[in-house]
């Protein structure tokens, strides 16, 4: 008999590994306030997880979409080079990578979030040597939504064709469910008051510890 194929878990990132919220909310409501004063209420209250033009996009709203570009512009100017070490790693995150990684389960990331910051981070909190593989929305020339980043992972590796996605939105969970992978809800991130009656869910996990239950 062959070796069995290896364990394999594909990560959201943002919601998932990191809590992120406070530095992105920080950015939105500054440059929204700077750009478009009268959709404050929407930038206090937008979903974190889309990519960041479509998520500027909505914000902005019909009346603004002439000041796209100047919006990405100012929001990655300041996340990128004021507040994104406010971003920090939920509780249990380093030590479990680091068991699943000794236990050679194989990991990815696939985020809507763009590569500088995620990169950045990664090697932040040194966590490079955990990923086999990292995909974000903008590492090719064409932005990829989170349907494609994980189907390009994937076909690099056909240990993850049965393996687990891990993600905290219902954008995460139906990705998940059309690249047919077991899709773990963490539901202590950002999809928390989003309609989840559509998406198939294999287990949520109310911390990340409790992943290792999971997969082990």
């Amino acid at each position: 008999m062959g070796k069995p194929l290896s364990k394999a878990i594909i990560f959201d990132f943002d919601g998932t590994l990191v809590d992120s919220e406070k530095a992105i909310y920080q950015c939105f409501t500054a440059v929204t306030k700077k750009i478009a004063p009268d959709r404050i209420k929407f930038a206090k209250n937008i979903l974190i997880g889309p990519p960041l033009r479509d998520t500027a996009s909505n914000i902005l709203g019909p009346d603004h979409q002439n000041k796209l570009d100047e919006f990405v512009n100012n929001f990655i100017e300041m996340h990128d080079n004021q507040v994104i070490l406010f971003t920090k790693p939920y509780a249990g995150v380093e030590y479990f990578l680091q068991k699943f990684s000794s236990q050679k389960i194989i990991m990815a990331i696939a985020t809507n979030k763009r590569l500088s910051p995620t990169k950045t981070l990664l090697s932040h909190f040194g966590w490079e040597k955990y990923f086999n593989y990292i995909e974000c929305s903008d590492s090719l020339t064409l932005i990829r939504n989170k349907d494609k980043l994980i189907r390009d992972i994937v076909s690099k590796n056909e240990q993850f064709k049965n393996g687990y996605f891990v993600g905290d939105t219902i954008n995460d969970g139906l990705s998940a469910n059309l690249n047919q992978l077991k899709f773990i809800r963490a539901y202590y991130g950002y999809g928390r008051k989003q309609d989840w009656s559509m998406i198939e869910i294999e287990q949520s996990i109310e911390m990340f510890s409790d992943l290792d239950k999971i997969v082990n």
